[in-house]
């Protein structure tokens, strides 16, 4: 129970959205708020509609279709797709779904843009730190430097004719949980859109799609300040795109004094320290969710740099020492709090 009510609280605050007059000007329809517990998080659906009933079947679709892809990527569930992988590491290749395979390959590309700084074979020593939970476990440096031979997205190999995932060592282990939700949100918002939907919020932890405008203005997103609770840093306007925050403020332990985050760096194994959040906006949340980590992991100057160079892409850094950087397009529209 305090699991879910963190999580609630969380999901309020990690982006904070303003469904505001925007809402009130469309008289004519109603908005429908749904949550349903996903892909380790609390997922939100806000949607309006004149009927009611295709509303709901609207948001009822956009939820089994997460759900359905969680069925097939989680790498917690033991007959997930990714799972197999796993299981079948340095033995043979698995076949997999067209959507598995594509967010692989997906992701693939983003290690590849990010110089390895967003890399999902990171599970790999992952699996060796245990951040949540009463009993947080700190790994020897032992053990993280045999875990590191296991890591390095080019253990990865693709077969694109048989659609196979072969992952080519023993040890090498994937997660998706750097790149999943930002798929699964774009995937959901199509099929909101594909069922007559035209003004929709979906919220699943840090990782936002919207779906059209809020009535005749673009929604309000504010962007949770990393260490004071409840406050935004900054706000800006959008619409019809997706935006996506990793940070350390949710997900760490603390070992005699210091802070432990639970994004990792591929190339050390250890939890990075660069950067207290990045919120990445683009359109396309599978590019999204992964640059948020890479950037994260990359950290101000070489993040901002990336992201600049990305067409369609802005960021917002709060890096180590609380400084907050933009890349040009965004610094146009958002707006610091005071």
């Amino acid at each position: 129970m305090r699991r879910m009510a963190a999580l609630a609280a969380a999901l309020a605050a990690a982006l904070a959205v303003a469904w505001g007059a925007g809402a009130a000007r469309a008289a004519e329809e109603k908005v429908f708020v749904r949550s349903r517990y996903l892909m380790g998080t609390l997922v939100e659906i806000k949607a309006r509609g004149e009927d009611e009933a295709a509303t709901q079947a609207a948001i009822n679709a956009a939820f089994d279709e997460i759900a359905r892809l969680e069925r097939l990527m989680s790498d917690w569930r033991d007959d997930s797709q990714v799972a197999r992988i796993n299981a079948e590491a340095g033995k043979a290749p698995v076949p997999v779904a067209p959507e598995v395979f594509e967010v692989i390959r997906r992701a693939i590309g983003a290690s590849r843009v990010t110089g390895g700084a967003f890399d999902i074979t990171v599970a790999s020593v992952g699996a060796l730190w245990r951040i949540e939970g009463d009993n947080p476990r700190l790994p020897s440096k032992r053990e993280i430097r045999q875990a590191l031979a296991n890591v390095g997205w080019r253990h990865v190999r693709l077969d694109e004719k048989s659609r196979t995932v072969f992952l080519d060592a023993p040890g090498v282990r994937i997660g998706l949980g750097g790149i999943a939700k930002g798929y699964a949100v774009d995937r959901a918002i199509a099929v909101l859109r594909a069922r007559g939907v035209r003004s929709a919020i979906l919220t699943a932890g840090g990782d936002t799609g919207l779906l059209g405008r809020d009535g005749d203005r673009p929604w309000r997103i504010g962007i949770r300040h990393p260490r004071a609770l409840g406050r935004t840093i900054a706000w800006f306007d959008a619409a019809g795109t997706t935006v996506h925050t990793s940070g350390d403020y949710e997900r760490f332990m603390m070992v005699k004094g210091k802070r432990y985050g639970h994004i990792l760096d591929p190339a050390t194994g250890w939890p990075v320290s660069r950067a207290r959040s990045v919120t990445v906006v683009t359109k396309d949340g599978t590019l999204g969710d992964a640059l948020a980590t890479g950037i994260f992991v990359m950290g101000s100057d070489q993040g901002l740099r990336l992201a600049g160079s990305l067409p369609g892409v802005d960021a917002l850094i709060v890096d180590s020492r609380g400084r907050v950087t933009m890349t040009p397009g965004l610094r146009d529209q958002a707006h610091l709090t005071p």
